[in-house]
Order: C-alpha cells, then sequence, then structure tokens
C-alpha cells in the first residue's frame, strides 16, 4: 500500500454561486476558513484570473497538514476521494469553522446539500468532463511544479457524487521517503457556465 498525502485545491473556474473541492485533512488549506486571509480562499472558491503565485496551491502553500494526516493510494484497490462545496457537507463537518453538519441525511452522496447540480456546474449525469488523480515523485510540495505531474487515474463521472472512487495501478511505483505530491484535476462541461478547466493540488 502506498501512502501519499493532499495538499492543495486550486481552482481554475470562474466565480459561480458554489463551486467544489476535494476535501481531506491531509490538503494543505484544509483548516482555511473565510475569515483567514483578507478575502475569501476557501479550497472550493474558483481561483480565475489570479496571478500563478494564488493560483498554485490555491495559495496555502505556507497552510501545512498536520503531521501524520496523509491521503492513502492502495495500489490495485479504489482511492475515496471525498468532494462537495464546502466542508460542511463533508465528514470534516466538525472542524469546519461553524462546525455546522450541512450534509445530505437522506443522500450521502450529495455534494451541494440544499441546491441543485448546477452548483457544481452540471446538468446532470450526462453532461459531466470527469476527473483525474496526478503525482509527482517530491515529498517537498515548494520544488514541485506543474509539469512534474503525471495522471494515474481517471473517473468520468466526476463531480456527481460526494463519495468518488479512483482506481488506484496495481503496480504503482513506491513513493520515495516522506511521500509523493499529488493533484487532483477536474474538467466541467460549458453547459451550467463557466470555464471548463480546475485543478487541485495534492501531496
Amino acid at each position: 500500500m502506498f501512502k501519499h498525502t493532499l495538499i492543495a485545491l486550486a481552482t481554475l473556474v470562474p466565480l459561480a454561486a458554489s463551486h467544489s473541492a476535494f476535501f481531506h485533512p491531509s490538503m494543505f488549506g484544509f483548516n482555511v476558513t473565510d475569515d483567514t486571509f483578507p478575502f475569501d480562499n476557501r479550497p472550493a472558491v474558483p481561483l480565475k484570473n489570479r496571478t500563478f503565485n494564488d493560483w498554485w496551491f490555491h495559495g496555502h502553500l505556507n497552510f501545512t497538514p498536520n503531521a501524520g494526516d496523509i491521503f492513502e493510494l492502495p495500489a490495485g484497490m479504489p482511492a475515496t476521494a471525498e468532494i462537495a462545496c464546502n466542508k460542511n457537507a463533508t465528514s470534516y463537518f466538525a472542524t469546519a469553522n461553524n462546525g455546522t453538519d450541512a450534509r445530505n441525511a437522506t443522500n450521502p452522496n450529495d455534494v451541494c446539500p440544499g441546491k441543485n447540480s448546477t452548483a457544481y456546474h452540471t446538468l446532470g449525469k450526462d453532461d459531466l468532463g470527469g476527473c483525474a488523480l496526478a503525482i509527482a515523485y517530491n515529498s517537498n510540495a515548494t520544488e514541485v511544479a506543474p509539469s512534474d505531474f503525471t495522471v494515474f487515474s481517471v473517473n468520468q463521472t466526476c463531480v456527481f457524487t460526494r463519495f468518488t472512487d479512483f482506481q488506484v495501478p496495481a503496480r504503482m511505483p513506491a513513493c520515495p521517503p516522506g511521500g509523493c505530491t499529488c493533484a487532483f484535476f477536474w474538467i466541467h462541461t460549458q453547459n451550467s457556465g463557466g470555464n471548463p478547466e480546475s485543478e487541485s493540488i495534492l501531496q
């Protein structure tokens, strides 16, 4: 079993009523709230038209995960991502700034409780661009560049469910000591508005 730690979520789609992000304690910026920066820079906030430094790692490179917080990528098995419009709609709601549980009790896979699917840029399951996970074999996030990533898993029905599986190759090479740096990419269609490109950085 190879273990990797999520780093950050950097989204390249324009501002909308809602959006979505990959949430896990191992991501950089996991505890960023709407009050952390002079502007709302939470992981699900889009980053269109920002400079590279503001876009890269969502500007969260200094907001490191706690030691021991890792996201496991089990070789030959699926890794389950938790994707939602905000942290309150995830299993980690208690660590959100208000601690409110906003999950849909009747539909645990609801990405954006209380809103329809256009909140995360889809008109339905037939209107999805898909997501991908990529990896860079370097545990030092400050040394990683966009060109260092190689895609190793895709999910064509993403973003549509809060719990989303990504199949990890059985022959995935082991990471160096300290782990790897990974990235989560999302492309949505134009039909529900906005630039169809999105990116998130993970370790």
